[in-house]
């Protein structure tokens, strides 16, 4: 069975059932393996990655295209890319530095699809993927639709990218509204240059679609 480097980490998973006690159909559009299913067995999931999608059936397609009719979904949840190097097209281990690379191509066994934003890092081909993203979660999620968002920000080259602000940024540009943001403290990857810099946290936004959107 095909494993995959960045599942949800299941602290993360009691609070998302919490927000989603309500919502009848729910959509994961980067559904990897289909994690989200453990709380929500009846959630659509959409996958790239055949290997992947097959674990929990989800629907095999890109998230830019959703094979999906517009306002229809309760809530979303989902959790991005973060345009970190777990991104890197690498597939060797490195047993002379101790530690395996942690990477989507690793874990996947072959370069990614070319939409597959795990082969992207922090920049413009991720931020217009993303943009067309969120745009077809608009598209999708009823008015007045909850969106849960899990992401963290990450180091580079000594410093913190906030992928999370930028991500925010362009939700509410779209018009969706932020209600909420909670930090939770989660086990953070001690691998690679910048293994003794890592961020605190990873981030769940609640945001709901406007109702006149």
């Amino acid at each position: 069975m095909t494993k995959h480097p960045a599942k949800y980490t299941n602290c993360l998973l009691p609070i998302f059932s919490k927000y989603l006690a309500d919502s009848h159909l729910v959509l994961d559009p980067f559904a990897g393996t289909g994690k989200l299913k453990k709380i929500v067995p009846n959630a659509v999931l959409l996958e790239i990655e055949p290997e992947w999608a097959m674990m929990n059936g989800s629907i095999i397609a890109d998230a830019q295209h959703m094979p999906l009719r517009s306002n229809i979904f309760d809530a979303i949840c989902t959790s991005p890319t973060y345009g970190n190097r777990m991104a890197d097209h690498f597939i060797d281990h490195q047993p002379h530095k101790n530690y395996v690379r942690n990477t989507y191509r690793h874990y996947l066994g072959r370069a990614l699809h070319s939409n597959n934003s795990g082969r992207m890092q922090w920049g413009n081909k991720y931020k217009k993927l993303h943009i067309n993203v969120w745009e077809e979660c608009k598209r999708v999620l009823k008015k007045d639709g909850l969106f849960i968002l899990n992401i963290s920000d990450h180091i580079r080259a000594g410093k913190q990218v906030f992928v999370s602000d930028w991500h925010i940024a362009v939700l509410k540009g779209i018009g969706f509204k932020l209600i909420e943001t909670i930090e939770v403290e989660t086990p953070r990857q001690r691998m690679g240059k910048n293994s003794k810099l890592r961020v605190n946290c990873e981030y769940i936004f609640i945001l709901r679609k406007g109702i006149n959107e």
